[in-house]
């Protein structure tokens, strides 16, 4: 009796460890493409920041490419096994000065994180659709700027 308990609970105890080595490989993959989500959402806020600036067209253009390149991601990260719930949270509007140029600099970070991802050919260009709306979102942006919009 003591012989099957202990066969019992060395089983249970190798079911767990398989099941858990099974559960966990999300957070152990590289994280290029959750960061980049993390930079995403944090430029999106700083543009966000001011909703009563002018420019509200150009910033909700900017906005929804920003949405898109995450949609994007999200994919790409879903075909390579990576679980989006455990990406970083946005940072937050850290400091209303200059939202603008921050939203800028999270973008960039964001792009070179995607750049350095791994896209997979069942993803279908799914990486090189996110950097194409980076790159527009960014340009929308710029524009924003020369505006002289802060």
């Amino acid at each position: 009796m003591l012989k099957t308990k202990r066969l019992f609970a060395g089983i249970s105890g190798l079911a767990l460890a398989a099941f858990m080595a099974v559960a966990s490989p999300a957070r152990a993959q590289e994280p290029h493409y959750l960061h980049a989500l993390s930079d995403l959402r944090t430029a999106r806020d700083y543009i966000q920041f001011d909703k009563h600036a002018p420019g509200g067209d150009v910033r909700h253009h900017a906005i929804d490419e920003i949405n898109k390149a995450i949609d994007e991601i999200k994919h790409a990260a879903w075909d390579d096994g990576k679980n989006t719930q455990f990406a970083p949270p946005a940072q937050g509007v850290t400091t209303g000065w200059a939202p603008l140029h921050q939203a800028e600099s999270w973008m960039q970070r964001a792009k070179g994180d995607v750049e350095q991802g791994i896209d997979t050919p069942q993803n279908m260009g799914l990486r090189d659709r996110a950097i194409q709306h980076i790159t527009e979102a960014q340009r929308h942006l710029h524009h924003l700027i020369e505006m002289g919009i802060q």
